[in-house]
């Protein structure tokens, strides 16, 4: 008698409980992805990537940025004196395809870890050969590559969000810039990307080794931009227009190879010569045409 009492207690609860067990796995199938479905957040330091090639070499930086938001920067929320991860959420990390000088002090290809020590009068950057340190707690000075003394500079507008970048991108150097608040420090970087291609047109010259038309262009504005041999860099564009007689660049670049030798004759020539070029073009560049009248002008 208890056990049936028992038994029909037992079926009654089941019962009862039935709708409110199944009631997800009755749920439409919209109703349950929407429970399910993980909502992204923006980060209050958003990651950025740092992408610039410095002659032939490629540079990377992989950092976060934080705001300023009204806070004191240097000497405050970031500490003077202590090793800082150099951005926020993550060790910052700085890639070379080949070998630079940051600074002055040579670092081999590669990934590494990037950390700075601030301070009010000098920064220490210090280039870590351990890319996969997770935090500034892990970091070892057993692991350098390098570390450089910067001097910071006053930054005359306040920069909210931190930005590392690399600007004066000139041949191949540029200056790697911390930014944040009213503070700049750069930092110089240089390949020797013109010395080894200086090295194989050297050779070409030394042998004697004809260049096709679109090389010694090449070769012509590489001698030029980096104040090499003037006559050799006539010589090629030259020949570069030799087989290019309707190239108005190439008759710019003679122009400023003949200035440079102080040929101005030569140099207004080849200036005209552009221009006429550029007119018979349906939409002309002016820019184009005015830099070439400037050496017009400069030449009488």
């Amino acid at each position: 008698m208890i056990q049936s009492s028992r038994l029909r207690l037992s079926l009654a609860f089941a019962l009862f409980a039935l709708p409110f067990a199944t009631e997800s796995f009755f749920l439409p199938g919209s109703l349950r992805a929407a429970e399910e479905k993980k909502i992204e957040f923006p980060a209050p330091s958003q990651h950025a990537t740092v992408k610039q090639r410095v002659g032939l070499t490629d540079v990377e930086i992989d950092y976060s940025r934080p705001n300023k938001n009204n806070r004191e920067i240097f000497g405050g929320l970031v500490p003077y004196g202590k090793l800082w991860r150099t951005g926020a959420n993550a060790v910052t990390k700085i890639t070379f395809s080949k070998p630079v000088a940051l600074g002055g002090k040579q670092i081999p290809a590669g990934e590494y870890a990037l950390f700075t020590i601030p301070t009010a009068d000098e920064w220490t950057i210090i280039i870590s050969k351990d890319a996969k340190v997770q935090s500034a707690a892990d970091y070892k000075q057993e692991n350098d590559a390098a570390r450089i003394t910067a001097k910071p500079e006053p930054n005359p507008n306040t920069v909210e969000t931190f930005t590392i970048s690399l600007g004066d991108v000139k041949g191949a150097s540029a200056t790697l810039n911390f930014l944040w608040d009213k503070t700049r420090v750069p930092v110089k970087l240089t390949t020797d990307d013109v010395e080894q291609v200086s090295k194989e047109l050297d050779a070409a010259v030394a042998a004697g080794t004809p260049l096709d038309p679109r090389t010694a262009y090449q070769a012509a504005s590489f001698y030029y931009d980096n104040n090499k041999d003037m006559n050799q860099a006539a010589k090629w564009i030259g020949q570069a227009l030799e087989k290019n007689p309707n190239a108005y660049f190439m008759y710019y670049k003679k122009a400023q190879i003949e200035a440079k030798l102080g040929k101005k004759k030569e140099a207004a020539a080849a200036a005209q010569k552009a221009i006429d070029i550029l007119k018979k073009d349906k939409a002309p560049d002016e820019s184009a045409i005015r830099n070439a009248q400037q050496i017009v002008d400069s030449s009488k």
